[in-house]
């Protein structure tokens, strides 16, 4: 292809590109708006047509359009230089790709994008030789709404056309290689390394600041044993593979990159989020024994190494606390719930109290902040904070949004309040105050107004069996439909929010108009926190077959009241607040510009496509959920499986993102799923044992589960009536009523217990057990 009109056809026909028009002598488009995909020349007649009547143009790739990215090389040497220092092979990546050439000594090289993620725009910069007060580009990372001159426009410093060189390019873009996605991923934590391998940087290689550890007078086991040991041999020892200048490779690194400096304190420093280091601090050889000698047992590696070291017995080298606590924080921050009384919770399966992915780090700071431990109500907390910060800018390819509705069930006393603490320190952390909403609605009209001011936010319910409480009283009818139209918003995430109808009579064109707003991709999410009274006592069956309760993901903690702990002050984990950062601005390369974020112009949302063995999984899963419904249809609460499929695709959804992946693996649609199952059928089998739609049958289920629980010694009246308040508020007729209605309904019977014993008759009620 020889003119500017063939090669653009080709480059749209042959690789799908969407091309911007460029004046001549210039490499920057000029007209308005070039970014949008909607105004780039997209078919191959207009492409041929445009550089036909216009020949002299140059023009330009959009990649955030076209599904590319690109390495721009400022300066080959340093860029060498840099890569040597990550073990990186700059001549394989160079000659892997097809590469525009506009001047000598610099070079982009081009790839296609990662499906399914959002990348932005990259620099490193290093001082010049000759002035350290002046800077120049050494290469870039180039994605999103950004364009690069394409062969053969002219470049306007050189009058010689842009020309192609490496693989060709009409044979299409390899995929970017996993070196430079990390890289790009982790650009935060990477850029001191890559400015740290200029060789006349003028300063000290970057350490990250180390917490200062308390002195304890009698010493360290810790002290002793980092003393002992040489950082370099223990390294190599668990897999870490030197490289150049103090560099060594991951044995956990998937892209290649040797991202660990060691310091010559004889601390190292991990780059990459996949090691399970705490990526604001160095390490020491005490850490990384600690880790994969004793899996992050900090207790046993304290011991182990006094005694490796002869010291166990010596009176200046006690277990000190100041030791121990020292490893704890460092190994709370990845250390995942390991099986053990504390983390583990009856009837819950293990895979459900943690989360695949970077929300670990928030289960993590939840149970590691938490005065009183609850490792449901940790997975709680993680979620909604997934939920929020993916609102309206990540979707399925089953147009599957992140809200979701949470409740955190648990007696007073019991620890559930911290999820709310948690919720508010991460988004705060992560600077995304903005995504917190009010903490309720009192009408309609107030959540469609929020959502107006916020189109994306988290409301936290500190009380949500008393949000039911007043909805029921008569005459509350602004509760009852605020209830409705947050039912309404749960499924209007993928299309339009409007407002009901109000006379506009009387008023003024500016107050008529505010009646008009509507709200494109709504996206809510509900944190809620309530006891197992407050809630059930105000639930009847009107709230389950109008579909309410079946749009919430209700937790109950099995774990009573606790005595509270001393809090620990520990910062959330810095790839977290990263994570939400880049999940919060994430922006999808289909569908134009981002919008501005306001009710009516939503942000064009990343696509998260479900991988081809995912199908077979939600089919299987509607058929259980279909059957489901049957199965309890005769107690009125097929609802509460109605939205459960699509509650698992939003959970999925959020694991995929926490895992970094392309597309929602099987793996994280059967975790969801697992999830979404779990709860759902403990909430029903919870409704059948409380839900009533009267205070009779209240107490007929209550008194009940009482006498159940009693066993073959059974509950006396006054003791039914000191457990169960809504019987002991009947009156003694009713109370009757009750007792016979639970022995003709299920078998309840009576006797004295102190049958042949001397003394008052101690009359009970238990239940026979079967034949």
């Amino acid at each position: 292809m020889t003119t500017s009109a063939q090669n653009a056809r080709g480059y749209v026909e042959r690789l799908g590109w969407s091309l911007v028009s460029i004046p001549a002598g210039s490499k920057a488009p000029t007209s308005f708006g070039w970014q949008q995909p909607e105004k780039a020349i997209r078919t191959g007649d207009d492409a041929e047509r445009y550089w036909t009547i216009n020949p002299t143009h140059n023009m330009g790739l959009l990649h955030a359009a076209s599904g590319t990215v690109a390495l721009d090389i400022d300066s080959v040497e340093n860029t060498r230089i840099i890569f040597e220092t990550l073990g990186v092979d700059y001549d394989a990546i160079m000659n892997s790709a097809p590469r525009i050439v506009g001047r000598p000594n610099r070079g982009k090289a081009l790839f296609r994008a990662p499906s399914g993620m959002t990348l932005s725009t990259h620099k490193i910069s290093w001082p010049t030789q000759a002035d350290p007060r002046r800077t120049e580009v050494v290469f870039e990372l180039r994605a999103g709404a950004v364009q690069d001159v394409l062969p053969p426009s002219i470049h306007p410093d050189t009058g010689n056309p842009y020309t192609w060189a490496g693989a060709s390019v009409w044979d299409g873009l390899p995929e970017l290689p996993a070196s430079l996605l990390t890289i790009w991923t982790q650009w935060d934590r990477f850029r001191p390394q890559l400015m740290d391998a200029c060789p006349w940087k003028p300063v000290r290689e970057f350490q990250p600041p180390r917490k200062v550890r308390p002195q304890s007078e009698k010493g360290s086991v810790i002290e002793a044993f980092n003393a002992a040991h040489d950082m370099d041999e223990l390294l190599q020892r668990f897999g870490y593979k030197p490289t150049a200048r103090q560099r060594y490779l991951s044995p956990n690194s998937t892209s290649g990159i040797a991202g660990v400096v060691l310091f010559d304190d004889g601390k190292a420093y991990s780059h990459h989020a996949s090691d399970p280091f705490d990526g604001a601090h160095t390490f020491d050889a005490f850490e990384l024994w600690c880790q994969y000698e004793h899996m992050g047992d900090v207790a046993k590696a304290v011991k182990d190494a006094a005694q490796l070291l002869q010291i166990d017995n010596h009176p200046d080298h006690t277990y000190d606390a100041d030791a121990i606590d020292h490893g704890a924080k460092v190994a709370a921050l990845w250390r995942k719930p390991s099986a053990s009384p504390q983390t583990e919770v009856p009837g819950v399966p293990d895979h459900l109290l943690s989360i695949p992915g970077i929300l670990q780090d928030a289960v993590n700071f939840y149970t590691t902040t938490a005065p009183k431990p609850q490792p449901q109500f940790a997975v709680q907390a993680a979620l909604p904070f997934g939920s929020v910060v993916l609102g309206r800018r990540w979707v399925t390819d089953q147009r599957n949004f992140s809200g979701l509705y949470f409740v955190n069930v648990g007696v007073s006393a019991a620890g559930k309040e911290h999820a709310k603490t948690v919720l508010e320190k991460l988004l705060e952390a992560a600077g995304l105050e903005s995504l917190i909403g009010p903490s309720g609605y009192t009408s309609a009209s107030g959540v469609f107004s929020a959502l107006v001011q916020q189109p994306c936010h988290m409301t936290i319910i500190d009380e949500l069996g008393r949000v039911l409480q007043t909805a029921n009283a008569s005459g509350n009818h602004h509760k009852v439909d605020a209830q409705t139209i947050l039912m309404e918003v749960f499924g209007r995430q993928d299309s339009t929010l409007r407002p009901q109808g109000y006379s506009k009579m009387g008023m003024t064109k500016k107050q008529a108009d505010e009646f008009d707003k509507v709200v494109r991709a709504p996206s809510l999410t509900l944190m809620s926190m309530t006891t197992p009274s407050t809630l059930y006592g105000q639930l009847s069956s009107a709230y389950v077959k109008d579909g309410f309760l079946g749009r919430f993901i209700i937790v109950e903690s099995p774990i009573g009241r606790q005595e509270g702990r001393p809090i620990k002050v520990l910062p959330p984990s810095p790839r977290l607040v990263s994570w939400a950062q880049e999940c919060a601005t994430a922006v999808g390369d289909n569908g134009g510009l981002p919008g501005d974020g306001n009710h009516e112009f939503p942000p064009a949302p990343v696509v998260m496509p479900f991988a081809p063995e995912c199908e077979p999984i939600l089919r299987d899963f509607d058929r259980e959920m279909l059957k489901a419904m049957d199965d309890v249809e005769r107690f009125g609460m097929e609802a509460m499986f109605g939205r459960t499929k699509e509650i698992a695709q939003r959970l999925a959804l959020i694991v995929a993102v926490s895992a970094n992946e392309r597309s929602v693996s099987a793996a994280s649609l059967s975790w969801a799923i697992d999830y979404a199952r779990h709860y759902a059928k403990a909430t029903v089998a919870a409704l059948r044992r409380s839900m009533a739609d009267g205070p009779f049958e209240a107490a007929c289920k209550q008194v009940l589960a009482e006498i159940q629980s009693g066993g073959l010694r059974g509950r006396t009246m006054a003791e039914l009536s000191d457990l169960v308040a809504t019987f002991r508020n009947l009156e003694p007729r009713k109370r009757g009523e009750v007792l016979d209605t639970l022995a003709s309904d299920h078998g309840v019977m009576s006797r004295n217990m102190n049958e042949g014993q001397k003394g008052r008759p101690r009359i009970a009620w238990y239940l026979p057990p079967d034949d």
